[in-house]
């Protein structure tokens, strides 16, 4: 367990500069295919956001949420969301996608899931950006509680990279299993507080304790809890450690899967 844990370790660490230079290789590559490029970094979110505001804001006729108007309220827990969503469904294809790379050169296979990782964290930023406008539109500005986003960004940033090692192998293994990932995301919206509340469940006990078992949900909450209620990251000790123990026992089984089939990949391609 612990020389697989080294292996990921020492092969992400050494090797930043190149996951650094394919995130940007493949970011500037999405931007030159599309004509209007960096504007749908931006576009794409944003209408997002504005259906959910039409459909569960007005046409649900939602109110306050939490004693926050429903749109800065959505725009700040759909930031942590439009960030680990894609982490996860294109992380299952990290390994997948580079196929072209890996079969023709020796290349540290287990760096490709941060690359994932590293890429979406831009448009993350873009999104950051949309909150601000919104959040400054209804007379929120920034105070020193909301860098604690920092801490839960870098926590959802372990929790898509731990996943991916998991799924980018399984992917591997078997094709199937990135449609299994990216038809559960489409229910994971919904168990993870981005549109609801966790308190909206609290008629049906066995959601509300799913939601809050859900790791995507402690980020979630963290990021509104740092921007709207002034709560830093000890605020939910207990929910805190549970996550951190998921984190960890994800890595250590991704550790464990990328290094008992690195030299096996290629065959199964």
């Amino acid at each position: 367990m612990l020389k697989s844990i080294r292996y990921v370790l020492k092969e992400n660490i050494t090797n930043l500069y190149r996951i650094f230079c394919i995130a940007k290789y493949e970011l500037l590559g999405e931007m030159r295919d599309s004509k209007f490029g960096m504007f749908w970094n931006f576009a794409s979110p944003a209408i997002q956001i504005i259906t959910f505001y039409l459909v569960f804001g007005l046409a649900m006729g939602r109110g306050d949420m939490e004693g926050i108007p429903y749109l800065p309220w959505v725009v700040v827990g759909f930031c942590a969301w439009w960030y680990i969503q894609p982490c996860i469904v294109h992380g299952c294809s990290a390994i997948f996608s580079k196929v072209n790379v890996i079969t023709k050169m020796k290349f540290p296979i287990s760096v490709l899931p941060m690359t994932v990782v590293l890429k979406e964290l831009f448009n993350h930023f873009c999104m950051l950006a949309i909150a601000l406008v919104v959040l400054f539109l209804y007379g929120y500005f920034p105070k020193l509680h909301w860098l604690g986003i920092l801490y839960y960004m870098i926590a959802a940033m372990a929790l898509v990279e731990a996943i991916a090692l998991i799924t980018s192998v399984l992917t591997m293994l078997w094709r199937d299993v990135k449609k299994l990932i990216t038809s559960l995301m489409r229910m994971l919206l919904y168990l993870s507080g981005v549109l609801f509340p966790v308190s909206y469940w609290a008629k049906v006990p066995l959601v509300e304790f799913v939601m809050k078992l859900n790791p995507v949900f402690y980020i979630v909450q963290g990021y509104r809890d740092s921007v709207f209620f002034g709560k830093g990251p000890l605020a939910h000790p207990l929910l805190g450690l549970y996550f951190w123990i998921v984190v960890i026992a994800m890595l250590v089984i991704g550790s464990m899967l990328m290094y008992k089939f690195k030299k096996k990949l290629i065959d199964l391609i």
